[in-house]
């Protein structure tokens, strides 16, 4: 299945070899937001699956991981007792994280998958990360990878489990834009994630899909040339569903502004394009909301403005 890349442009280029391999081609489709790319990797969604059960069935083993990250833990399971939260179990790893895993711990987790899923992140984010800033960086008219020297990356694995505090409702995750460059969604073959072609229209995209979703930070440093995509998933009530995504941002020290102060193609904020914002603190900002749909902070008046309205609030003015 062709990989969609979600942005907004419409001209013809081509993917860098990402090995022996012929480079893969992008045909963007007229005006459409979609572009096929040939990520032939596929999640291990077997050994997602042995790991959330796993986990699911082992409190302990969940004490531990959420041990080596007490800021705000590893595994989020709000929606086994939220109902307005995101209805969906998730672990979230990084390399920063990975590295505080204890050996022991490590080793207990590996035969139920843990030790495959992180070989797969990394492979994907050694093969196709520069790739895809590259082909980033020809749509932006400036070169992306001096932001991002750090690979700043975090995975996620998500399990759209019946057995929530909220099993008959269809909200899987939250409509939302990302805060970083872009992140690439593996889908295990059921439907649910959609996409906003036009301002309340959603388009479903095939479950058996990879997506590539450009963010807000591909934006900012494009000087408006790509687009945020905003998509959100929808739950079918009995139905589990299982993703794996890769999200990849600049380095938390890079200032928030269009590279080389480009002249950016629509105006931004004063506090944008001046560069007060790093990028650390504007997925702090971002952040906010999401920790409050995962359940792991409480903020004032969470209906009043959505996270989207707030952000395009900050970065347009």
């Amino acid at each position: 299945m062709a990989t969609q890349v979600i942005h907004p442009q419409a001209t013809p280029i081509a993917l860098p070899p990402t090995g022996p391999a012929e480079a893969p081609a992008v045909s963007f489709l007229g005006s459409s937001t979609t572009a096929s790319v040939n990520i032939e990797a596929k999640a291990p969604f077997s050994s997602i699956q042995a790991l959330f059960d796993h986990l699911h069935a082992h409190p302990d083993d969940v004490a531990k991981l959420n041990a080596t990250y007490p800021r705000r833990g590893v595994i989020k399971t709000a929606a086994l007792y939220k109902g307005e939260s995101d209805q969906k179990f998730t672990i979230d790893l990084s390399p920063m994280r990975n590295s505080r895993i204890p050996e022991a711990l490590r080793q207990s987790l590996d035969p139920h998958g843990l030790g495959e899923v992180l070989d797969f992140f990394d492979a994907i984010s050694a093969q196709y990360v520069p790739v895809i800033l590259s082909s980033l960086s020809l749509l932006a008219g400036t070169d992306l990878s001096a932001a991002h020297t750090s690979y700043n990356m975090n995975y996620r694995l998500c399990d759209y489990n019946p057995n929530t505090a909220a099993p008959e409702s269809s909200n899987g995750c939250g409509a939302h834009t990302d805060y970083g460059t872009f992140s690439i969604i593996f889908q295990d073959g059921k439907p649910g994630l959609e996409l906003e072609e036009t301002p309340g229209t959603w388009v479903p995209v095939p479950g058996d899909a990879t997506v590539v979703l450009t963010g807000w930070c591909a934006v900012i440093l494009s000087g408006g040339r790509i687009s945020a995509a905003k998509h959100r998933v929808r739950r079918v009530p009995g139905v589990r569903r299982l993703s794996a995504v890769l999200f990849v941002a600049p380095d938390l020290d890079v200032k928030l502004k269009p590279i080389d102060d480009s002249q950016p193609i629509k105006a931004f904020s004063d506090t944008i394009m001046r560069g007060y914002l790093n990028v650390e603190t504007f997925k702090d900002v971002m952040g906010k909301r999401w920790r409050y749909r995962e359940g792991n902070e409480e903020i004032d008046n969470a209906d009043s403005l959505s996270q989207d309205n707030e952000i395009e609030n900050m970065v347009w003015g």
